[in-house]
């Protein structure tokens, strides 16, 4: 449980290849975030925590995982959120509520706090992290600084590093299992924190006679703000993952049908759901790299987001769009 997924073979883009299927880590407690928030939920050292404090998007994958961690652990769990649209809270007013990750993390008990940027304490603030710790005196005087632990947007935190690593020795060890000697590991990146800690760890426990590479995509601002992130968690360039692109610029969030017809491909093709934020923009770079020969000589391994809590909303947007473009063609 929580660890050691299994790895899937499929064909895709004409090439053989294989998925970590991070997806089916825990039904509650999977993917990309379940690796990141491990240590909280195996660590001996938080037990003195009575209230964790995050921030997000009011639909992150990250805020249902840590109401999830939040809940197994008997703490208190205040997300902020730049707002919170009227849809969501319809979600929560209907008859017959939607499973979406807004509406399951507030079921496990989250306080999901939309931020007051005309309160003056914000006005130097330009992210969410920055009117978090315009907030952390107001916690350490209501809990105290051992009880409220502070976990930055999406994840990005050295403890971290303590899933990640596991995940390393995993795929380490299934390589070494299959004799595969030269191994690219592709996932799609947000702030970057899993892609760069897991070339970190997998630069640590790899034997030399293993090549085994991290490739990611950036899925949030651009390489830039990729690389960007890469330099605050570390200083060593050697560690820092390759990113490639497939000559497009992704805009978080936002429906491309191409995206999803690829998703659906995919889905039809290997049995495999994934999730419709972050695997369509890593699948469409990745069949870039193999179609481009890119890969050529490499096995492949793409590390499954989990996340499919998030399909709820985004799948009907999805089949909405694709249903007007057909209307539009009649």
């Amino acid at each position: 449980m929580f660890t050691d997924s299994p790895t899937q073979e499929i064909f895709f883009a004409g090439h053989k290849m294989f998925v970590k299927r991070d997806d089916l880590l825990h039904p509650d407690f999977s993917g990309n975030k379940a690796r990141k928030f491990f240590h909280f939920l195996k660590s001996n050292n938080n037990n003195h925590v009575k209230c964790v404090v995050g921030s997000g998007s009011a639909q992150a994958n990250s805020l249902y995982s840590l109401s999830v961690l939040a809940k197994l652990k008997g703490w208190d769990l205040d997300y902020y959120v730049s707002h919170i649209s009227d849809a969501l809270t319809q979600q929560l007013l209907s008859v017959s509520p939607v499973n979406s990750n807004y509406v399951q993390a507030v079921k496990n008990g989250a306080n999901v706090k939309a931020v007051n940027w005309s309160d003056k304490r914000f006005n130097q603030c330009q992210h969410l992290d920055d009117a978090v710790e315009q907030l952390k005196s107001d916690y350490y005087l209501h809990y105290g600084k051992q009880e409220v632990l502070f976990i930055p947007e999406g994840g990005r935190c050295e403890y971290a590093k303590t899933g990640v690593a596991i995940l390393a020795s995993e795929i380490i060890n299934w390589a070494i299992e299959y004799d595969i000697d030269k191994l690219t590991v592709f996932l799609p990146s947000g702030t970057g924190t899993t892609a760069l800690y897991l070339q970190q760890s997998i630069n640590e426990k790899c034997d030399q006679h293993l090549d085994i590479k991290v490739m990611t995509c950036s899925t949030v601002g651009g390489d830039d703000y990729l690389v960007s992130q890469f330099r605050r968690l570390s200083s060593t360039i050697s560690c820092f993952p390759e990113i490639v692109t497939d000559g497009n610029k992704y805009h978080f969030g936002k429906l491309y049908l191409n995206l999803f017809e690829l998703w659906q491909e995919v889905l039809a093709t290997t049995g495999i759901t994934f999730d419709l934020l972050y695997d369509p923009i890593g699948l469409a770079v990745l069949k870039h790299q193999l179609q481009t020969r890119a890969l050529l000589g490499r096995e492949v391994l793409y590390i499954h987001q989990g996340g499919l809590l998030g399909n709820v909303t985004m799948l009907p947007r999805y089949l909405r769009k694709q249903k007007n473009k057909k209307l539009r063609k009649l």
